[in-house]
């Protein structure tokens, strides 16, 4: 989800409902000015409640939301750095390309999450299920996934540094666990 500075408006409703009004020139002035939009969590949740599940590019960063669940939700391009998640329930959630650096996602379930291309730099993944989770071209260096369920269903009894490579649902190739 974002807005546009010029008038608040999500940036999807603005492309599905143009105002004819504007020229083609203007329109992408006011659609370059479309940020990430800072969501309080209990915001976040009302909206989930009601049924919204587009979050795209939606700034979360430091933000808490323990035992939440999003499950099937899509953050792609998140910015959910060093945002609490413990024990949230992401089960399918689309994180692809999101920023989650230093996260705090322990035990938090992963099952078949979309985290292709997702920074989780640092973050804390200890006890987290990520059974069938797309890990395709994410960075894990530094992320502690102690005890965490890997992709293939192995578990990690130890990790420091981690550094995972072609990490993704068709199998599962690591070092330095």
């Amino acid at each position: 989800m974002q807005v546009c500075d010029a008038s608040g408006a999500r940036r999807d409703d603005f492309i599905r409902h143009q105002n004819r009004n504007l020229t083609s020139s203007r329109q992408k002035q006011i659609e370059v000015k479309c940020s990430p939009l800072k969501i309080r969590p209990d915001e976040l949740l009302r909206q989930y409640a009601s049924g919204e599940r587009d979050f795209r590019g939606v700034n979360l960063s430091e933000e808490t939301l323990n035992k939440a669940n999003l499950s099937g939700g899509n953050f792609s391009q998140a910015n959910l750095t060093a945002a609490v998640l413990e024990k949230a329930n992401l089960t399918g959630i689309n994180l692809s390309q999101a920023d989650l650096t230093g996260a705090k996602l322990k035990r938090a379930e992963l099952i078949w999450a979309n985290l292709r291309g997702a920074n989780l730099q640092g973050a804390n993944l200890r006890g987290a299920d990520l059974t069938g989770a797309d890990l395709t071209g994410a960075n894990l260096t530094g992320a502690d996934l102690g005890g965490a369920i890997l992709p293939d269903g192995s578990i990690v009894f130890s990790s420091k540094s981690a550094h995972l490579l072609n990490l993704s649902r068709q199998r599962s190739s690591y070092q330095n666990i």
